[in-house]
C-alpha cells in the first residue's frame, strides 16, 4: 500500500511537467501581459521595502514618479512575498516569476489529486481530474497568456476544498489551522480570485452538511472564518481605504466593463487555437475547449445515479454543473441586462471582466469527470481514466508554447527600483496598475519624466526664494529633511498624501493636507531652520487588522498544538499499482517536447503571412501611412437581431509608431432612433499600436451584439481608426481586395451582413 501511495503521488506531481518545464525554460515573463507590465516590477518594489525593514509594506516609494503609493494595501501581496523568497535564494526576479508559474502548475495537480482522493477514493479517477484541472484552458490562459496571480489563486481552489473536507471528516486543531491557512492564502494571493471561489465554496459547504452533518458544516464554517480573520491585516485596511484610491477607474473603459463584452457559447467550446508564428499576438484563452460542453450535461445526467450513493455527492455534482452552466450563460448577450444592473455595484470594480466568472470552471469539469469515472464498471475505470488524462493533456498541447505568445516587453533579469520607476513612467502605468485604480484620489494630473526628475532632486516642491534643504533622508515609509526658510510656508512635500502618513516639525506633530491636483502632502513649516519628517504610521484600520490577524494566528496555533481531535480509522482508498515506466515516460515526453519539439519543429503550428492568412480573406488596405490591413474574417454573413457578430482583422505596421490609436467597428443600416445614427451594433477599442513591432501581424477581434430591434435587411460592416490626440481619422486607401469600398466618414466597408430571422 505504501509503494502504491507513493507511486500515485509521483504521477500526480509529474503530470504537470509538460506545462511546468516550458514555464521554467522560456521567458514567459515577457510574453504574459500582466507579468511583463506589472508583476515582476511589483516584486522588485516589494523586496526593496522589505530591505528597509517592512515585513508587510503597505506603502512603497518607487512608483508614481517617486511619490510612492499604497500598492500592497489594495493588491494581495502573497505572490510578491513568494517571489522575494525565491530572489533571496539567488534567483533573479524574472526567474522568480517563472518559478512561481511552474510551482503553480505542480500545485494545481497536487491539490486536485488530493481533493479527488477525498471525494472519489480512487487514485485513477483523482489523477484524471488532476490532469483536466492542470491543463484547463482558463488556468493556462491566466498563467501563460495573462501572467496573473489570479492563476495562482485558482490553483489554490482544490487545496481549500481539500482542507475543508479533511477537517469535516476528522476534526482536529491542526486540520482546522491548515484549512484556515489555505483559505487565507487564497485571499492573500488574489482577492478577486477568492471572491470568485465563493459559489464553489458554498456548494462544498452544502456537501459537507449533507455528508458530515451539522458538526462537519460548523467546523468548515469556522475554518472559513479563521481564514478571513488571518487576513484581517489586509482586508480591514482594504475596505476602509477603498474611497481613498480611484478604484472606479477599473470599469471606466468600455472594453473593461462587464456589461459590454459578450461571447457566443459556440466560441467557448472550440478546440484551442494552434499557434501561428506569423502573428505577434497569438492567444490561447478565448476557448474553454470541448470538454465542458460534454462534461457539464453529463454531470447533470449523472445526478440520479449518484443519488443512489448519497444525497451529498448528487448535490455537489448537480450544483457544480448548474453553476458551470450559469457561469457560461453569464458570458452571453442574454445576460447583458443582468450585468448592466449589477455593474454599478462596487463589487464590479474587482470583477470588471465578465469572463472572470469562468475561474472555477476547470475545477467543475475536473470533478464532474472524476465522479463520472466512478460510475463506470470497476474494471473499466483505470482504462477510462488513462484515456481522460491523454485527451485532457492532448487538447491542451496547442496552448503549451508560451514563447509564441505576444512579446509585450523586455524584462531585465534583475531590475532595480530605479528601473521600475523609469518603466512605469515610460509605459504610462505610474502606479503599476492598468487603469490607475490604485492611485490616491487626490492625484488628478498626469505624471511626467520632468516631474520625476524634480521629485528625485528635492524632497519639497515649493521652497520659498532664499530657502534651502540642508539634508534629507528618504526610504520606505519615511521622509525627513532639514529645511531653512526665510518665511513661513506650507511645504508641498514629495510624498503622495494618503491616510496613514503623519507629519512632524522638530518632533512636534503637525497636521497634513493634500495639494490639489498634484496630491503632494502639505505641512506648515515656520520661518527658520526646522527638521520636517513624514512617517507612514498607518491608521486605526491598520492597527485593528493587525491585532485581529495576530489573535487569530495565536488561537489557531494553540488549537493545532493542543487539540488532537478524535481518532478515526482512515477511509479505504484505492491507489495505483506501481508501474515506474509510466513516470519515466512522462519525464521523457516533457523533456522531448521542451528540448526538441518546441525549438526545432513546426508541430502544432502554422505560419501565416500578409499574403496568405489562415482562415481569412486577404486584402491590401492602408489606413494613412501607419496601419496596413492584410485580411479579415467574419463569424457569419447572416445574423438574427440580438445575435452576437464577430469580425477579426489582421494588421501590420511598416515601422514603429510613437502613440496609441483608437479603432472601431460599426454595423450600419437605416437610421436608428435609439442611437441617433445608422449604427446597429459596434465595438470601440483603445489600441496600443505603439507597442506593436514591424515584421509581425496582429490579430484584432471585435465582438458585439446586433441590436435586438434591428429590421431585416442588408447591413454594412465598417472599420476605422482615429488619433485620440488630433481627433482625426486615418483615411483608408484600397490597394487590393474584393467587395471593399470607402465610406464618406473615412472608414472602410469590408462586407455586407444580412440581418433577418
Amino acid at each position: 500500500m505504501k509503494n502504491e501511495r507513493i507511486f500515485s503521488w509521483v504521477l500526480a506531481l509529474l503530470v504537470p511537467a509538460l506545462a511546468a518545464l516550458p514555464a521554467l525554460v522560456n521567458p514567459i515573463e515577457e510574453h504574459a501581459v500582466d507579468a511583463a507590465l506589472f508583476h515582476v516590477y511589483r516584486a522588485v518594489v516589494f523586496d526593496a521595502a522589505l530591505a528597509d525593514g517592512w515585513l508587510y509594506p503597505r506603502w512603497v516609494p518607487a512608483i508614481n514618479g517617486g511619490l510612492g503609493g499604497p500598492l500592497f494595501q489594495f493588491y494581495s501581496p502573497l505572490i510578491y512575498a513568494l517571489m522575494t523568497g525565491f530572489h533571496a535564494l539567488g534567483l533573479p526576479f524574472s526567474l522568480a516569476w517563472r518559478a512561481v508559474v511552474a510551482l503553480s502548475f505542480v500545485g494545481a495537480s497536487a491539490g486536485a489529486f488530493g481533493l479527488g482522493l477525498v471525494l472519489f477514493r480512487r487514485a485513477d479517477a483523482a489523477l484524471a481530474g488532476a490532469a483536466l484541472y492542470t491543463y484547463s484552458p482558463y488556468l493556462l490562459r491566466e498563467l501563460f497568456e495573462r501572467g496573473s496571480p489570479q492563476g495562482a489563486a485558482i490553483v489554490l481552489y482544490p487545496w481549500v476544498l481539500w482542507g475543508l473536507l479533511a477537517l469535516a471528516e476528522r476534526p482536529s486543531g491542526w486540520r482546522l489551522a491548515l484549512a484556515s491557512v489555505a483559505w487565507a492564502a487564497l485571499i492573500l494571493t488574489h482577492n478577486a480570485g477568492a471572491l470568485l471561489a465563493l459559489p464553489v465554496l458554498a456548494l462544498t459547504w452544502l456537501f459537507i452538511a449533507l455528508r458530515s452533518g451539522r458538526k462537519g458544516a460548523l467546523w468548515a464554517g469556522l475554518a472559513l472564518l479563521g481564514g478571513v480573520l488571518l487576513t484581517a491585516f489586509f482586508l480591514i485596511p482594504f475596505m476602509a481605504g477603498r474611497s481613498s484610491v480611484q478604484l472606479e477607474n477599473a470599469t471606466d473603459p468600455a472594453w473593461a466593463s462587464p456589461d459590454t463584452s459578450v461571447m457566443a457559447l459556440s466560441d467557448f467550446f472550440q478546440w484551442p487555437l494552434v499557434f501561428d508564428v506569423g502573428l505577434a499576438n497569438n492567444t490561447t484563452g478565448q476557448t474553454l475547449g470541448p470538454l465542458p460542453a460534454l462534461l457539464l450535461p453529463l454531470g447533470l445526467l449523472a445526478v440520479p445515479f449518484l443519488r443512489r450513493r448519497g444525497r451529498a455527492d448528487a448535490a455537489l455534482v448537480g450544483g457544480l454543473a448548474l453553476w458551470g452552466a450559469c457561469a457560461l450563460w453569464m458570458q452571453t448577450s442574454a445576460a447583458t441586462p443582468v450585468w448592466a444592473a449589477v455593474t454599478p455595484l462596487g463589487v464590479m470594480q474587482y470583477l470588471n471582466f465578465r469572463w472572470r466568472l469562468l475561474a472555477s470552471l476547470g475545477l467543475v469539469t475536473a470533478l464532474a469527470a472524476g465522479y463520472l469515472l466512478t460510475l463506470a464498471p470497476r474494471r473499466r475505470i483505470g482504462v477510462l481514466a488513462t484515456v481522460t488524462v491523454i485527451v485532457g493533456v492532448g487538447i491542451a498541447l496547442p496552448s503549451l508554447f508560451p514563447s509564441l505568445l505576444t512579446h509585450h516587453a523586455d524584462v531585465p533579469r534583475s531590475p532595480t527600483p530605479d528601473d521600475v520607476l523609469a518603466f512605469s513612467l515610460r509605459t504610462g502605468f505610474p502606479d503599476l496598475s492598468y487603469f490607475r485604480e490604485l492611485l490616491p484620489r487626490w492625484r488628478t494630473v498626469p505624471f511626467s519624466q520632468d516631474e520625476a526628475a524634480r521629485i528625485a532632486a528635492s524632497p519639497v516642491s515649493n521652497l520659498p526664494e532664499g530657502g534651502r534643504v540642508l539634508w534629507e533622508t528618504r526610504r520606505t515609509g519615511y521622509l525627513e529633511a532639514e529645511i531653512e526658510t526665510p518665511v513661513p510656508f506650507s511645504a508641498a512635500m514629495h510624498v503622495l498624501y494618503f491616510p496613514g502618513w503623519v507629519g512632524y516639525v522638530d518632533g512636534e506633530h503637525q497636521p497634513l493636507n493634500p495639494a490639489e491636483g498634484s496630491g503632494y502632502t502639505i505641512i506648515d513649516v515656520p520661518a527658520g531652520r526646522h527638521v520636517v519628517a513624514l512617517r507612514y504610521e498607518g491608521t486605526a484600520a491598520h492597527r485593528a487588522g493587525d491585532a485581529v490577524s495576530i489573535a487569530a494566528a495565536l488561537g489557531l496555533g494553540v488549537l493545532a498544538l493542543f487539540w488532537r481531535g478524535p481518532r478515526r480509522d482512515p477511509v479505504p482508498t484505492t491507489y495505483l499499482r506501481p508501474r515506474w515506466w509510466m513516470a519515466v515516460l512522462l519525464v521523457g515526453l516533457a523533456l522531448l517536447k521542451t528540448c526538441w519539439l518546441d525549438p526545432h519543429t513546426t508541430f502544432l503550428r502554422r505560419h501565416s503571412t500578409c499574403q496568405s492568412i489562415h482562415n481569412a480573406q486577404e486584402v491590401d488596405v492602408w489606413f494613412g501611412e501607419t496601419l496596413h490591413l492584410c485580411g479579415y474574417a467574419i463569424s457569419s454573413d447572416r445574423v438574427a437581431p440580438g445575435d452576437v457578430l464577430s469580425v477579426t482583422f489582421y494588421w501590420e505596421i511598416p515601422q514603429t509608431v510613437d502613440r496609441a490609436a483608437n479603432s472601431f467597428v460599426h454595423l450600419l443600416g437605416p437610421f436608428n432612433p435609439d442611437t441617433g445614427n445608422p449604427v446597429w451594433g459596434q465595438e470601440d477599442k483603445q489600441m496600443g499600436i505603439n507597442w506593436w513591432k514591424p515584421g509581425k501581424m496582429y490579430r484584432d477581434t471585435y465582438t458585439f451584439q446586433v441590436f435586438p430591434n434591428a429590421a431585416p435587411g442588408e447591413y454594412l460592416l465598417e472599420v476605422g481608426w482615429w488619433d485620440p490626440q488630433t481627433q482625426q481619422r486615418y483615411a483608408p486607401r484600397i490597394v487590393g481586395g474584393e467587395r471593399l469600398s470607402l465610406s464618406e466618414w473615412d472608414s472602410l466597408i469590408v462586407a455586407t451582413v444580412r440581418v433577418g430571422d
